[in-house]
């Protein structure tokens, strides 16, 4: 039985750390490709940041980003959602704004962040979702709560940024206490919060079914916390050499790091005597 189903992600894997896709990453890519191996983008950006990615490798898959919370094809149409409805982003934002805080909330085409003046504690410039870039265009208003509630604004996640990491640790074990049905991942003082099915192995495992592909069929390439639970999922779970000791943990082979082309040889050791597949 040969791998049918390859699901990297972008930030770590494709990209190498100044940002900048290799000549032999593009390569291997092709080559899965002409495998006839399905390539799928699994990744934390925003769509339109992960369509960019997907066009400059010629990919034409689905893609599955904003953390898990969105599965559609290149043409944007939604496959498969896991957004939160209007109230629950409105006690969400109701709760975070009892803190000195930074907001944001984004869906597929748009975003809304509140006007929080900063301070010295606060960031110049609000970096959420480990600096992968946020596209959609932008609307600023005085408080959230208020413009969710006018407008009935839904969401696929919801961004914090405290002034202070207790302030966010006060504020994530709130809201896992009053509000069920959603996710919330801190690191430091951010906070990103999602419905709770919106996980990068939810949807890759609802594409594996729509596909007809098993999990012994699945090869997934990470590098970051988030990418844990995949990387179990997964046939061969495959862990980036930068990656942190609690992700290789939760691989069965560490390749190379992304600077040193780590994709690229993971793909040329396991693919190169596979025969071509069909989906």
């Amino acid at each position: 039985m040969g791998y049918r189903l390859l699901a990297m992600s972008i930030d770590g894997v494709l990209l190498k750390s100044n940002d900048r896709m290799s000549r032999e990453t593009k390569e291997a890519i092709d080559f899965v490709r002409n495998k006839g191996v399905y390539s799928v983008l699994v990744t934390n950006r925003s769509f339109s940041a992960a369509k960019k990615v997907a066009k400059h490798l010629k990919m034409e898959h689905e893609m599955i980003c904003h953390g898990g919370a969105l599965l559609a094809g290149l043409s944007g149409a939604s496959i498969l959602e896991a957004r939160m409805p209007a109230e629950l982003v409105y006690d969400a934002a109701a709760c975070m704004e009892n803190y000195p805080c930074r907001i944001q909330l984004e869906s597929q085409d748009y975003e809304w962040e509140n006007k929080q003046p900063p301070t010295n504690n606060m960031l110049g410039k609000i970096q959420f979702s480990l600096g992968e870039g946020l596209f959609q265009p932008k609307t600023y208003t005085n408080q959230i709560s208020s413009a969710v509630a006018e407008k009935q604004l839904t969401a696929l996640r919801l961004f914090g940024e405290f002034e202070e990491t207790k302030d966010a640790e006060d504020c994530r074990l709130e809201l896992i206490n009053e509000i069920p049905g959603i996710i919330i991942e801190q690191q430091q003082n951010h906070l990103t919060i999602k419905k709770e099915e919106a996980t990068k192995e939810h949807a890759l495992t609802w594409l594996m079914s729509e596909l007809g592909i098993q999990r012994e069929e699945l090869i997934y390439i990470g590098s970051g916390t988030a990418d844990a639970p995949a990387l179990d999922l997964a046939e061969i779970g495959v862990a980036m050499g930068q990656s942190p000791e609690e992700v290789k943990q939760h691989a069965d082979w560490i390749t190379r790091s992304n600077d040193q082309n780590g994709l690229a040889y993971m793909v040329k050791e396991v693919f190169r005597k596979q025969m071509r597949v069909e989906i």
